[in-house]
């Protein structure tokens, strides 16, 4: 009877309507998609073995990443998505104007190292066809 009760009570609040104030385009537009492509000077650069494409969204104003896809051994030109989903924090919101960061490394780890390939494009989240070019190495 508790459990049924328990049940009732989830799908009654589960229906009731959103309040005005939730901003639900914000979420709805939270994404940003594209393609990351290597620069051809860089193709023998490519670290041997695992490799990790780390993608990374941040604001301009906080150097702490919103989001963060990582994608082990990925083809290039490799299309991504970021989505809310991707978010490190559901606190903040992906919105406006942002810096894209794309690092192919031997490492899965945040931090950039010597011998990595990154680049880095500005984008406005809720858009498509972003192309983020990999063209410099991590000295």
């Amino acid at each position: 009877m508790l459990q049924f009760l328990v049940l009732f009570v989830s799908l009654l609040l589960a229906c009731q309507p959103l309040p005005k104030e939730v901003p639900l385009e914000k979420y709805r537009n939270q994404f940003i998609e594209g393609e990351v492509v290597l620069d051809e000077a860089l193709k023998d650069k490519v670290p041997k073995g695992n490799t990790f494409l780390i993608i990374s969204v941040r604001d301009l104003e906080n150097p702490m990443p919103l989001a963060v896809l990582r994608v082990k051994n990925p083809k290039l030109p490799y299309k991504f998505k970021i989505t809310g989903k991707h978010k490190l924090s559901h606190d903040r919101i992906m919105e406006g104007l942002v810096i894209i960061t794309a690092r192919l490394s031997a490492s899965e780890g945040a931090e950039a190292q010597k011998g990595d390939l990154i680049g880095f494009a500005n984008a406005q989240v809720g858009t498509r066809g972003v192309i983020i070019k990999i063209n410099s190495e991590v000295e």
